[in-house]
């Protein structure tokens, strides 16, 4: 009886109890209609309303006494229903607690499997940035990864390990399932080739590495000349020279090069971050330029500004560098903070190699992007920039809206120039007219060593 109520489905015992219940009312309501038929109609209805009634000459029914006095006078269908319904709620209570108790021998529930998030490390773009100091610029996906966790960068050559880049900023943090990592080439570094290939993998922590991607090195900009040693000095004039008798010279010392230190950390004013957000490589929102981010109550170093205002570069505690919203910190008052060569986009143009739209375009620029300025033709036309990909070029000053306070800023072609090509200055003839020799031997001037590249020895006449 157990297994054969348990193995009932509970709508299938609802439904059988209620089917009873409108059967149950059924006979009763038949059995009233069937009584009433059978009442004789006249006289036996009761007194006739025609004369006065003397209800006090009515016989009066004794009340029952007890239940099985009461029993007995209930009527046909009364009686089937004091019988049935007690049965019936004995039988729903015993199926309800068959149907609740554990069924003997019966499977296990299915607990559904649980599935591993595949952890995994995607670089979508390796890119040499900057020509002086040479900069790499890495943008990394990120699944199964947590927030806070710190990726470190490596580089290869010819699919072996490089050690070119600097290890104290070869990584970034992930946020958001994203990293970028910026890093300049470590004091010493091994000479780079262009008969070469380089490439690029990120690492986490629990040994996670990725795919290898092949490391950008664009030719505008000098970068290319400037990642693998290209760059040659100005060619320098011959000394004319002078016949005369050289007395013994004393050797001459050759100056050992000086180290290239390494580039320090920005420094600035102490603020207060009042909201945690982001810290991104361009003052602009975008969900893929997420470099770090900051937390209410840290300290942060800010370090120059945009012209409006309306973003800060800083350093946080993490020594994350970048562009925050002014909204997230709170600047001290009274405090001078410098204005950085940023500025807003307002026409949609091209990204030219050279200050000539008849040269190669490279990139484009679109309104609302910010693009940082590197350089300016003398005239002002012409803007060198940074764009928000990371690709640098020449655009028409008409392009960007550039304050007057900015423009005097940014150093002009010559002024401060950003090496790009190999001067090919030719050396200056010596005269066709010789000089006589004095008659008095005369010591050859002692001529200051000039370092260009690698060391080169002085000449003398």
């Amino acid at each position: 009886m157990q297994d054969l109520l348990s193995g009932l489905q509970p709508p299938i015992v609802i439904g059988l109890i209620i089917v009873v219940i409108i059967a149950l009312a059924a006979v009763v309501f038949l059995a009233r209609w069937l009584r009433n038929r059978q009442t004789p109609l006249g006289d036996g209805l009761g007194p006739s309303l025609d004369a006065p009634v003397d209800y006090t000459s009515l016989p009066l029914d004794e009340e029952p006494h007890g239940w099985r006095e009461r029993f007995a006078k209930l009527s046909l269908a009364g009686k089937i229903l004091a019988v049935l319904v007690p049965v019936l709620a004995v039988l729903g209570l015993l199926a309800l607690v068959l149907t609740l108790l554990p069924q003997s021998g019966s499977p296990p529930p299915i607990v559904p499997p649980t599935v591993a998030i595949a952890v995994n490390l995607t670089v979508d773009r390796a890119t040499v940035i900057r020509a002086e100091p040479v900069t790499v610029n890495l943008t990394v996906t990120t699944v199964g990864i947590q927030d806070g966790t710190v990726l470190t960068a490596e580089l290869l050559e010819d699919g072996q390990p490089f050690a070119w880049l600097n290890p104290e900023q070869a990584h970034g943090t992930v946020r958001r399932n994203r990293a970028e990592i910026k890093t300049q080439r470590v004091t010493g570094a091994p000479a780079t080739s262009d008969s070469r290939e380089y490439t690029v993998i990120v690492r986490s922590p629990d040994g996670t590495t990725s795919a290898a991607a092949k490391l950008e090195v664009p030719t505008v900009g000098g970068i290319a000349d400037s990642f693998y040693g290209r760059i040659a000095a100005t060619a320098l004039p011959k000394p004319t020279s002078v016949p005369t008798t050289r007395p013994t010279a004393s050797p001459e010392l050759t100056p050992e090069p000086l180290p290239s230190a390494t580039p320090a950390m920005p420094a600035g004013s102490a603020a207060s971050v009042i909201n945690g957000g982001n810290v991104r490589s361009q003052p602009v929102r975008d969900a893929k330029n997420v470099v770090g981010g900051i937390n209410a109550g840290e300290q942060v170093q800010i370090i120059k500004r945009t012209p409006n205002g309306q973003w800060y570069y800083i350093r946080s505690i993490r020594d994350e560098s970048g562009w925050v919203s002014a909204s997230l910190i709170k600047v001290p008052a009274g405090i001078q903070v410098p204005i950085a060569n940023v500025v807003t986009v307002f026409i949609n143009g091209p990204v030219y190699d050279k200050a000539d739209s008849a040269s190669t375009e490279v990139d484009r620029v679109n309104k609302n992007e910010v693009v940082e300025l590197l350089q300016r033709t003398a005239a002002g036309d012409w803007y060198q920039v940074t764009n928000v990909r990371a690709i640098s070029g020449w655009v028409p000053a008409k392009l960007l809206g550039i304050p007057a306070a900015v423009a005097n800023a940014v150093p002009t072609v010559g002024a401060n120039p950003v090496p790009t090509t190999v001067s090919d200055t030719a050396p200056t003839a010596a005269p066709k007219t010789p000089i006589a020799a004095p008659k008095t031997p005369i010591a050859a001037p002692k001529l200051p060593t000039v370092a260009v590249g690698p060391t080169v020895a002085s000449e003398r006449p």
